[in-house]
């Protein structure tokens, strides 16, 4: 008897869907052990992790500050948050070493692994390729470079430089920003709330290895946080600009700026 009279049917061996095969992988596991050859690998992961752990402390409490505030309390009221929270970090030793020290530990060891990898590549196939697997999460990293820079030269170097402090420096300055600066302001601003939220969420996402079955869990948190920064930064532009001394003050900081608009 054949064994086609049974609707027997041979099939192609294939391996089965476990919830682990829908996990994204570790970029430890991608980088190798941190022993022989990979250990620079390694280490620069592990940098690169590390430093974004210590940046989302500072930057929770600032979207507290600036992104829910700014919806259910007055700008008084979110100025003194804004000056009790600098409290905790805009002193001599954490500003440098926790918040400047985090993103640039974070940037470098980024541009340095990509560096490598890439050099890595070119030596086996001889092109050279920057751009290749270039992903959203990293195009995020990338471009909130600029626009941090922009915006820690304008509500903290700048005030630091004139003043010896952000004392002065709250909503209302950002307020007169928008007017002020129309065009940059609305540029730099919701690029930082959503290359931001984004870059954080999905890279802490990237960091748990967190199931990519249950990535709408994933943008619905970035969709929640960045909604909320993007909505406070609607009503701050409304503020306008600020009058009297604080107003010519707030001028002669925003004169330093190019405006564009």
């Amino acid at each position: 008897m054949s064994e086609s009279s049974f609707g027997l049917q041979f099939l192609e061996p294939s391996p089965l869907t476990t919830p682990e095969a829908s996990m994204q992988e570790s970029p430890l596991s991608q980088a190798g052990s941190s022993d022989g050859p990979h250990r620079v690998l390694y280490y620069l992961v592990k940098t690169q992790q590390i430093s974004s752990y210590v940046f989302t402390g500072f930057l929770g409490i600032h979207w507290f500050t600036t992104g829910i505030l700014p919806l259910v309390s007055n700008p008084e009221a979110v100025d003194n948050s804004l000056l009790l929270s600098r409290v905790l970090y805009q002193n001599e030793l954490i500003e440098p070493c926790i918040v400047l020290g985090s993103v640039g530990a974070h940037v470098l060891s980024g541009v340095t692994l990509r560096g490598i990898r890439r050099a890595r590549k070119y030596r086996k196939s001889g092109q050279l390729t920057w751009l290749k697997d270039f992903n959203i999460l990293q195009g995020s990293g990338y471009l909130l470079i600029p626009t941090v820079a922009i915006h820690f030269g304008i509500v903290r170097l700048l005030p630091l430089l004139k003043d010896g402090g952000s004392e002065s420096i709250g909503i209302g300055f950002l307020g007169h920003g928008f007017a002020r600066l129309r065009y940059l302001s609305w540029l730099i601003y919701p690029t930082l709330a959503a290359a931001s939220t984004f870059h954080v969420v999905q890279g802490w996402a990237r960091w748990q290895c967190y199931p990519k079955r249950k990535k709408s869990r994933t943008w619905c948190l970035i969709a929640v946080v960045s909604g909320a920064w993007l909505a406070s930064i609607v009503r701050i532009s409304k503020i306008g600009r600020a009058v009297g001394h604080l107003g010519r003050h707030y001028d002669e900081l925003y004169n330093v700026i190019p405006n564009f608009s």
